[in-house]
């Protein structure tokens, strides 16, 4: 109780300490697994939709880790919501820990969390730049600022399909009191041009941004994908 009521104080001076009509509506929530056949358990995901219509997501998707997994056949399902209200809701219409049947053959469960966005964000899965950065209350403001700035001049350098979403936790457990950054292209070719003019002296703005942060506490990169939509 008392970890959820951290968060919950965190998502809220989060969010007032920012401009509200930035705020994006719509909210996420996600379930890490370890599956033991990936694609087989990603089919199983494509052909029983059940689930996902129960809980009400619009949208529905899985994420793989590619590196930097924290163990082996990491896997993240995704679902998302019109409003907060919403993912909290329909956290509660489906338990996956009282799931039968096939998919208990296919994972194990690791950690599920909700998310509200902190700046805009375009549902366009893709290959994806996922970190976890602490940063302080009174830097939040200026540190979502600063990744708005980056994608536009990311953008505007010639990668238009380029976006980041910059998320908070609501009672995610180890996820509390700390943003999750992510960087989506449309392949893992633009990501690396991205990365290499970084290297080469390019994007200033994102050492302004990390400079309001404390740090990094991970990074992965996952491939995601859209596997539902209402």
């Amino acid at each position: 109780m008392k970890n959820i009521k951290i968060s919950l104080i965190f998502l809220l001076s989060s969010i007032f300490s920012l401009n509200l009509s930035a705020v994006p509506e719509g909210a996420f929530t996600t379930l890490m697994v370890q599956a033991k056949d990936i694609d087989k358990y990603v089919g199983f995901l494509k052909s029983n939709s059940d689930a996902f219509k129960a809980i009400g997501s619009s949208d529905a998707g899985v994420c793989v880790t590619r590196s930097g997994n924290d163990y082996p056949g990491e896997l993240m399902v995704w679902n998302a919501f019109p409003s907060v209200e919403a993912a909290m809701v329909g956290s509660l219409k489906y338990d996956p820990y009282k799931a039968g049947g096939q998919i208990t053959k296919l994972r194990e469960l690791k950690h599920s969390a909700i998310w509200k966005s902190l700046k805009s964000f375009r549902l366009e899965p893709g290959h994806e730049v996922v970190a976890r950065v602490k940063v302080k209350q009174e830097n939040i403001n200026a540190f979502v600022n600063k990744m708005a700035e980056l994608e536009k001049e990311i953008q505007s350098n010639g990668h238009p399909d380029f976006f980041n979403g910059v998320f908070v936790s609501i009672a995610g457990g180890f996820e509390s009191q700390t943003l999750m950054l992510r960087s989506i292209t449309s392949s893992a070719s633009d990501q690396g041009k991205i990365a290499d003019e970084y290297f080469e002296g390019s994007y200033n703005t994102f050492n302004e941004a990390m400079a309001l942060s404390e740090g990094f506490v991970s990074e992965q990169i996952q491939v995601c994908e859209q596997t539902y939509k209402r």
